[in-house]
């Protein structure tokens, strides 16, 4: 957690009352909500080097663009400075505060028919759609500060180099070998959201908007389609068993993909490859759990233990995962 020092200085940059600070979560970043002229907003403090500077720069510059074309997200505010960031040292370390204004709305909720169902799915498939619609004509305001372009992990863990783990690594480096020989073009690839799942936009009345760009590279838009479905399936699905997932997954696309084909068009090509980047998905989440991992068993839960079970038994007897198993 961040000094109480720092959050006076974020307060003091955004220009609202310290006190009405509430912290809301610390996981990639330290979110608090606060309140100035009876408006919500969101803060977060990044930890990263200062050269992420300009990535967070991007970011935000992305933002601002898809909401000055209509599309609902969560726009960045300025600082007293007319800033979009403002950047703090506290005892070596350094922090990258934005704050954006909060959606209006409540997250998803699979058991209420307002807040989940077909027409939540082809508002999503909509909303993205005309992002990637816009992303085609985007050119970054400073050709120095740009988001990454996708690339394949960095793996370099002894731990996962060896039994059984050695099998989730080896399907991944096989996914980020067909990934990565995929072409490039206007058409296909460019500035994706790459995190668009439920818990990161709000639903108010019939729309939604969209936040938490913080993931936002250059990247496949089948790809953004794809994490989109795989997080619908984690959390959306009405049971868990593989049938289930499955016969969801193709319900959730066929609403998604009609929203999304209102605003921009994706060639049947990269329509089939949705169930590979799914699958690629799917096998990421593991790596989130397991890259920094120090090789002892005992520090991962039962949950975790049982999950690598299950993906060792599918990659072992050549299943995709729960959910990917569709053709389209």
């Amino acid at each position: 957690m961040v000094s109480k020092e720092l959050l006076g200085r974020a307060a003091e940059s955004f220009g609202f009352e310290v006190d009405t600070l509430v912290f809301l979560s610390n996981s990639c970043n330290e979110v608090y909500r606060f309140s100035k002229n009876n408006q919500l907003y969101i803060l977060r403090l990044s930890e990263k080097p200062p050269a992420y500077v300009k990535k967070i720069k991007a970011e935000v510059d992305w933002v601002s663009y898809l909401v000055q074309r209509g599309v609902r997200a969560s726009l960045p505010i300025q600082t007293s400075d007319q800033q979009f960031v403002a950047v703090y040292r506290e005892q070596d370390q350094c922090y990258i505060a934005t704050a954006f204004r909060m959606a209006s709305g409540r997250f998803f909720d699979k058991n209420n028919l307002q807040l989940w169902g077909p027409p939540i799915f082809n508002k999503w498939g909509e909303t993205m759609g005309i992002m990637h619609l816009l992303t085609k004509s985007y050119t970054a305001a400073d050709a120095a500060a740009q988001r990454d372009d996708w690339g394949t992990w960095n793996m370099d863990n002894p731990y996962l180099q060896q039994g059984r783990y050695h099998i989730l690594l080896e399907k991944l480096k096989s996914l980020e070998n067909t990934i990565a020989s995929l072409p490039k073009d206007t058409q296909s690839y460019g500035l994706i959201h790459n995190d668009f799942h439920p818990y990161n936009f709000h639903i108010d009345n019939d729309d939604i908007t969209v936040f938490d760009f913080d993931d936002s590279i250059y990247g496949w838009f089948a790809l953004d389609i794809a994490i989109a479905t795989t997080h619908a399936v984690w959390w959306g699905s009405p049971a868990e068993d593989r049938k289930s997932k499955n016969d969801f997954a193709k319900r959730f696309l066929d609403e998604f993909l009609t929203g999304y084909f209102k605003h921009n068009d994706l060639d049947t090509y990269w329509v089939k490859q949705i169930p590979m980047f799914m699958d690629y998905r799917n096998l990421c989440s593991y790596f989130w759990w397991l890259n920094s991992w120090d090789g002892d068993e005992r520090r991962l839960s039962e949950f975790q233990q049982t999950a690598i079970t299950q993906a060792i038994n599918l990659i072992q007897s050549g299943q995709r995962f729960d959910g990917c198993d569709i053709q389209l």
